[in-house]
């Protein structure tokens, strides 16, 4: 029983409570638990809406900083992708004039009485030279393909009818784009880092007064010039420490790099679609602008990127976020405080109230005094006030109504041990009609035919001694059957099929054993709602279309006997699991005397003890249906 006191009654577990929590706000210094959201309410309120305040400037502050990166994104970006674009546009002009003047000297060249080669020709290639510092290497090539005057006397001689620009020159002025000129690399002196030569090439036809040509002017670029162009963007880039200017080539491949990314790296180009000037991919701000050529010079492809990682690029507005947020932090601190404080002051009234509720609890009052007024505070002491007195005095009758109570219990608990003892003799009962069922189909079958063998072996002695040894062996097998299916009964009082094997399984295994003792031609339907069923219903219902089974194949004489269970509705609408056997046997009379076939007595029996509707469906010589029903709970 559940005792429930109120007032003094209850003073001694309260008061231990009580003495527990003083001791608690004892060792608690005063200040802390003035703030302490589990000691005041004020505290909880004051933290609660200095939280909310710190989540709302939080959020705001969060949002604000990332329309702010967004936009500082945009702004650096644009600002690579401008001086990219700027860079670009000089290398395609600077190209597109070099372009130019090669064409003009080619001109020069061409319109000089005399052969293509000889001291004038050297001198003009020597001026050349000196007029352009990047120009590596300037020569004539005559209409044969052969080297016939060159800066240095580099590459006299040789045939160079396979390059591109030589081919290229005869249908005007021609730019190649970078690639290593092996050859000329080693003749030319090393460079001062000793890393090799890659050169731009630059031809031209020269032409005679008629327009006629006599052969190709060639001049190769070195990347000084390129070189030059980059650390005057990296100089406007001064304030940007970590960034860095790389040129592409067409394919992506970097041409002039940084120490960060040496020349040869490939940079997957398809990242940063054409239209699109800045992007952030890898970790990296970058922005782009892709040569487009200048006059009627078509450029050569390149495209130059201006990048920088996110966390340097962001470094100045990641420290100005850090700053906001431990501003706001520190705002919703000093918010929670003042809240706290204010908070005290509203709710000193609701304190008088706890502490009153805290006498009452502990015994050291008997009744609420809480505080008065008519504000909300003084109209929910009145409420508790009144409440304490209707529950001790609805304790008083708890009391009384726990003494009857207990008195009834006692009386009840006789009756529960009368009605278990009742419970485990029908129990008894139900087993000994198991056992009686399962000796009838097994044990008395089988001696009822051993004793028709033994009458007639009785019969024959007088009648035909002859055939008496062919009756004893047909007893001989008879007993055997019967001490087969003793044994079976006994085994199968120690086994439980539904149990074991579950509700459809077992009845398969059983249709399948019968039908191998049977010319019969036996079949089964099962329900998926019924596979599963166990429990101590299912084993009945198990035994009684075995009971059924048997009967229509022992004593029916029928030639096929079909077995189903599904789940129907009942008339009531309630779902019902419904078995039947049906053979088409013989048949029998249902209305004849059934005092000795226990068979059918079993089947009624155990029908009756899981609460199951058994109808028997059956006339002479048109067979025989077994119906049960049985509720089903889901």
């Amino acid at each position: 029983m559940t005792n429930v006191t109120f007032g003094g009654g209850g003073g001694g577990g309260g008061g231990g409570g009580g003495v527990g929590e003083s001791v608690g706000e004892t060792g608690a210094g005063p200040l802390l638990r003035s703030v302490d959201p589990r000691w005041r309410l004020a505290a909880a309120i004051g933290w609660s809406i200095a939280l909310v305040s710190l989540a709302v400037a939080l959020f705001v502050g969060f949002w604000t900083m990332r329309e702010a990166r967004q936009a500082l994104e945009r702004e650096i970006g644009q600002l690579y992708a401008t001086h990219a674009q700027r860079l670009i546009d000089t290398i395609d002009t600077n190209l597109a004039g070099r372009r130019e003047w090669v064409a003009a000297s080619a001109t020069l060249i061409g319109v000089r009485e005399g052969g293509l080669a000889g001291p004038n020709t050297d001198r003009a290639l020597a001026d050349l030279k000196g007029a352009l510092a990047e120009i590596e290497w300037a020569g004539i090539i005559d209409l044969n393909g052969t080297v016939v005057a060159g800066t240095g006397g580099v590459l006299v001689g040789q045939s160079v009818v396979l390059r591109p620009w030589y081919t290229g020159a005869f249908l005007g002025p021609y730019i190649g784009d970078t690639h290593r000129e092996l050859l000329l690399d080693r003749l030319l002196p090393p460079l001062r880092n000793g890393e090799p030569r890659r050169f731009v090439e630059l031809s031209a036809p020269v032409l005679d007064r008629a327009g006629s040509i006599r052969g190709v002017l060639a001049v190769t670029l070195g990347w000084s010039w390129i070189e030059a162009l980059q650390r005057g963007t990296l100089a406007t880039l001064k304030d940007r420490p970590g960034a860095e200017v790389l040129l592409l080539g067409i394919d992506g491949t970097v041409l002039f790099g940084s120490r960060q990314t040496p020349r040869g790296t490939r940079i997957d180009l398809s990242a940063h679609p054409f239209g699109t000037s800045h992007s952030v991919e890898g970790g990296l701000l970058s922005g782009i602008a892709r040569s487009s050529g200048f006059a009627d010079f078509p450029g050569l492809g390149w495209s130059v990127m201006v990048r920088e990682p996110v966390a340097t690029a962001f470094r100045t507005a990641d420290r100005a976020s850090v700053s906001i947020f431990t501003a706001i932090a520190l705002g919703g601190l000093v918010a929670t405080l003042l809240s706290v404080l204010v908070a005290s002051r509203i709710m000193r009234r609701l304190t008088a109230m706890a502490e009153a509720a805290d006498d009452l609890r502990t015994g050291r009052k008997t009744g609420f005094e809480g505080p008065t007024g008519r504000d909300e505070a003084g109209r929910i002491g009145r409420s508790i006030a009144s409440l304490v007195g209707t529950l001790q005095q609805a304790n008083a009758e708890l009391s009384a109504s726990n003494e009857r109570l207990d008195a009834r219990v006692e009386e009840r608990t006789r009756e529960i041990e009368r009605l278990s003892h009742e419970t485990r003799a029908a129990a008894i009962v139900r087993e000994r009609l198991r056992i009686s069922r399962d000796l009838h189909d097994t044990v008395a079958h089988t001696l009822l035919g051993l004793l028709t063998q033994i009458r007639l072996i009785r019969k024959l002695v007088e009648v035909d001694p002859s055939r008496l040894p062919e009756e004893i062996r047909r007893a001989d097998e008879a007993a055997q059957e019967g001490l087969a299916h003793a044994r079976g009964a006994v085994s199968q009082l120690r086994y439980s099929p539904v149990r074991d094997d579950g509700f459809g399984p077992a009845l398969r295994r059983l249709v399948c054993q019968i039908q191998d003792r049977s010319t019969a031609r036996l079949s089964l339907a099962v329900d998926d709602g019924a596979e599963g069923m166990t429990g101590q219903a299912a084993e009945t219902l198990y035994r009684m279309i075995e009971e059924a089974l048997r009967n229509a194949v022992r004593h029916a004489d029928a030639t096929s006997v079909a077995v189903s269970v599904a789940l129907v509705e009942g008339g009531d609408g309630a779902a019902a699991f419904q078995a039947s056997v049906r053979d088409d046997g013989v048949g029998f009379d249902p209305t004849a005397d059934q005092a000795n076939h226990f068979g059918l007595l079993g089947l009624r029996e155990q029908a009756e003890l899981i609460g199951a509707a058994l109808t028997l469906d059956s006339a002479p010589g048109r067979g025989t249906a077994v119906t049960l029903r049985w509720p089903w709970a889901g």
